[in-house]
């Protein structure tokens, strides 16, 4: 019978690293799109949270594809931080490819879920202005599509920079955190 593990390092881990990417990216939200201070953290806050629950869903769906081998080294190393000495140079090779594949797609989950929440803001505004009877849900749904679309394509292109450049700050803090976590614990 399997005994279920709940890996309590990994979640206070990943808590921590949610903490850094929040407090580095709204400082960039802060500086390069204009916005207040309390806005910044809780647009920084709703797209990290949004790309570690993308983040997690497609590991746990993707794992279920590959080889049994490679599923057991990428579970020893996500859970309990162990690598097979054999297969060290290409688990480095797989490991930097995957983490820039993995920066590009959290940079896409990210730049669309700022547009999302930007049209959904700006939606709940509009909202909440008119005096008009509620709509009905299809209505509601197409307005909201329609906003996002509008939002998508009004998009400041700054702002594409701007997640561009926080996704950078914070991997580039994860990456330090990362580092000093193994350096630390191979001593």
């Amino acid at each position: 019978m399997k005994e279920a593990v709940l890996p309590l390092e990994t979640i206070v881990f990943q808590t921590l690293l949610l903490l850094v990417a929040i407090a580095l990216e709204a400082r960039v939200f802060y500086h390069r799109l204009n916005l207040g201070r309390q806005i910044s953290i809780k647009y920084a806050a709703s797209i990290n949270l949004l790309a570690a629950i993308i983040s997690w869903l497609l590991f746990f769906l993707v794992q279920n594809w590959i080889p049994q081998e490679l599923e057991t080294e990428v579970i020893n190393f996500i859970f309990f931080d162990r690598i097979a000495a054999s297969q060290t140079q290409q688990i480095t090779m797989l490991t930097v490819s995957i983490g820039v594949a993995i920066f590009f797609i959290t940079f896409f989950i990210k730049l669309k879920g700022l547009d999302f929440l930007q049209a959904l803001l700006k939606e709940m505004s509009t909202t909440e202005e008119s005096d008009e009877d509620e709509e009905a849900p299809t209505t509601q749904l197409q307005a909201l599509a329609n906003r996002f679309n509008q939002v998508a394509v009004e998009r400041n292109p700054n702002q594409a920079t701007a997640v561009l450049l926080a996704n950078a700050h914070s991997y580039s803090g994860i990456v330090l955190i990362l580092f000093m976590r193994f350096f630390f614990n191979n001593l």
